[in-house]
């Protein structure tokens, strides 16, 4: 009864969670794959991108930050009361690169299960979230020497090498890195991201290249007041 949507344009490229040791759930100076103390989080659910403000965004290490300017690109009001809270799903995995383990079908269960670092959370209820791996297995279409059903049969690490995969995957970036929302649990600070080379793998949480797309859900009540959906016409929506 929900429709869940990605932002079309990066937000820009920040860490996904940069505190120093000692700091929260952060052990060490990588920062933490606990999104539910994920600085990244709090600035698309509290901070200035939710306030549509000029603030500070998580870069680099030891807490570090940098000027972020959502005043034009950040959420308005409107917006606001059309996101409905969601329980998202923060089970991980540290099986991604074998043969039988690293399918779309294999990410969508990773993410629903009870598998994270010690005693991060595997649940957590709030607005704006990112995107899972599965989502962007899921999200190609495939091409004319490999098709869907054979994209599906691979290996989310090895897509790379068949670009009939990853180039027909209207998730994929080929600019940048984009940060998922599911963590590599057999550390306490490595989280997943689809690569610009079409490939699904692992770096610190406090690594700035990957960038930022939020997604979230609409609430049920929301309509399409106008517009066909395509991209000179996008549909219109109010409550």
């Amino acid at each position: 009864t929900r429709l869940k949507l990605i932002r079309n344009e990066s937000i820009g490229n920040y860490s996904w969670d940069n505190k120093a040791a000692g700091t929260g759930s952060s052990e060490n100076d990588y920062g933490s794959n606990d999104w539910t103390d994920s600085a990244l989080q709090k600035v698309l659910n509290e901070g200035s991108y939710w306030n549509r403000t000029l603030g500070e965004c998580p870069y680099d290490k030891n807490g570090a930050l940098i000027t972020c300017d959502f005043s034009t690109n950040g959420l308005t009001n409107e917006a606001k009361q059309m996101i409905d809270s969601t329980l998202w799903n923060l089970g991980g995995t540290s099986n991604y690169i074998t043969s039988n383990d690293g399918l779309a079908s294999h990410w969508y269960t990773y993410e629903r299960g009870t598998d994270a670092y010690e005693s991060h959370p595997t649940e957590w209820i709030g607005k704006i979230g990112l995107i899972y791996p599965s989502d962007y297995g899921y999200a190609t279409s495939g091409g004319e020497i490999t098709n869907r059903e054979a994209c599906l049969n691979r290996e989310l690490y090895n897509w790379s090498s068949v670009d009939d995969c990853y180039n027909n995957d209207w998730l994929y970036n080929n600019s940048n890195n984009q940060w998922t929302l599911t963590p590599y649990f057999d550390t306490s600070y490595d989280m997943f991201y689809v690569s610009s080379l079409g490939l699904v793998n692992i770096t610190s949480a406090r690594n700035t290249q990957p960038v930022v797309f939020p997604v979230l859900y609409l609430k049920s009540n929301v309509k399409i007041t106008s517009g066909d959906g395509s991209y000179i016409n996008p549909y219109q929506l109010s409550l």
